[in-house]
């Protein structure tokens, strides 16, 4: 009996697996296509200095609120936070860069210790990690009061 049951079972294990897999590959590239739109929306340009040092100012304190870890550094140009010590804690980056018609744009990012395994591959606390990091980057032009992009 137990003959009769393993290729019937065997087959069915297989497509099984296989069709997990293909799920949990459409959720990545989804998961990921959602964070490449959330990063994107995390960037906001201040043409006039004026402007530039008031959403900086906010920007630091959405990282300061947003961020698991203390900032460490911070400049004109850049705020950065410790790297957590626990994983699945998201701690967030800004940096502010001018381009030569003289606008700058400030951009922060959002980072998740944990989500992706040293392969590059999704580690396991990827989707817990995504989801924060999603969220505090859709809600950063909001949060400093910069208007909505074109």
């Amino acid at each position: 009996m137990k003959k009769v049951w393993m290729p019937v079972t065997a087959p069915l294990i297989i497509m099984l697996v296989g069709c997990s897999m293909q799920g949990s590959s459409a959720a990545y590239r989804d998961i990921e296509i959602a964070l490449g739109n959330a990063r994107e929306s995390a960037r906001v340009d201040c043409p006039t200095q004026a402007d530039c040092e008031r959403l900086w100012r906010r920007t630091e304190k959405y990282v300061t609120q947003r961020s698991a870890t203390p900032i460490r550094r911070s400049d004109d140009s850049k705020i950065e936070t410790a790297e957590p010590h626990m994983f699945g804690a998201v701690y967030v980056w800004a940096t502010r860069t001018t381009g030569g018609s003289g606008v700058s744009t400030i951009q922060i990012r959002g980072m998740c210790r944990g989500m992706y395994r040293a392969d590059g591959a999704p580690g396991l606390l990827y989707r817990t990690c995504a989801e924060q990091i999603r969220a505090v980057e859709t809600g950063f032009r909001a949060f400093i009061g910069a208007s909505s992009r074109p």
